[in-house]
């Protein structure tokens, strides 16, 4: 079984270990933006992501590429240059994040659906995927708007939150072809805890149940179904021997392969100058 490759703005020059990964399961948008280090409101900010989104589609022409809206929390949204909407809040991660702030924030929902929307113009393998999903509802009028805007490309989504798994039914009739299960935070959600903690366990017979549940749904509706999140090689064969792709980051694939990628401090250099930022603000 192949799994699928997750990027976070890694300028990638040829597909990455196409033997192993096949298409990219997902482009995390924030990391675009936290980059840059501008809200997507910016015209600079649309080039740059649309750019990307061009090379990359380019690239795995003959494959799915699936883009995620970004996925802020309210903390990140508030460094970013251009930003005009500030939320005050005390648990960021509980808060306007994915799809609750592009509902909340109309202008850059309208931003980031007017690049997807250009770039699915030229490049008919870009599909699209919305984070943080409450539930079918919110899921259905996030689509809406989507529609609005002209894209008539595939839309996905990501199960995070126990609402949406507990929703699951409903959400699959929003026509949805893609799922992919956020494993880091859907099992700090169910556990009440922070990642590296002892009670975050995502091998556990509770998640484990739950992904199967899951999968079965998928699977009778016909639509893709992965994990994702930061995941171990232990983990990756387990829910490989379950059936069930998982979605990997650039940036794991020494520690879960063993082999050499060529932008390998990509992603630990953004996290780094975004947290300086963050920490410089307060």
């Amino acid at each position: 079984m192949k799994n699928q490759l997750a990027l976070s703005g890694e300028k990638i020059a040829e597909k990455v270990y196409p033997q192993l990964l096949h298409h990219v399961g997902m482009i995390r948008g924030e990391y675009l933006l936290r980059e840059l280090n501008q809200n997507i409101l910016l015209a600079s900010c649309q080039q740059f992501v649309k750019d990307y989104l061009d090379t990359i589609c380019s690239l795995y022409s003959d494959e799915e590429v699936w883009y995620r809206f970004s996925e802020l929390t309210n903390t990140e949204a508030n460094c970013l240059e251009g930003t005009k909407e500030h939320f005050d809040e005390n648990h960021p991660l509980f808060g306007y994040r994915g799809i609750r702030r592009l509902l909340a924030c109309p202008n850059e929902f309208q931003a980031e659906a007017h690049v997807v929307t250009e770039v699915y113009q030229t490049n008919p393998n870009l599909s699209v995927i919305f984070p943080f999903v409450n539930d079918a509802d919110q899921l259905k009028q996030a689509i809406r708007v989507l529609r609005e805007h002209g894209f008539t490309g595939k839309v996905g989504t990501m199960i995070e939150l126990p609402s949406a798994y507990f929703d699951l039914d409903r959400i699959i009739e929003t026509g949805i072809s893609k799922i992919i299960v956020g494993m880091n935070d859907l099992t700090s959600f169910v556990f009440a805890t922070v990642r590296n903690s002892q009670w975050h366990d995502m091998e556990s017979p509770i998640m484990l149940d739950m992904l199967r549940q899951m999968q079965d749904k998928a699977m009778i509706k016909k639509i893709d179904f992965a994990v994702a999140g930061y995941l171990n090689a232990s983990f990756i064969r387990k829910i490989n021997q379950m059936g069930i792709k998982c979605i990997i980051h650039y940036s794991s694939i020494p520690e879960i392969f063993n082999l050499e990628i060529d932008l390998p401090d990509h992603l630990k250099h953004i996290k780094e100058e975004s947290e300086k930022l963050q920490r410089s603000k307060l």
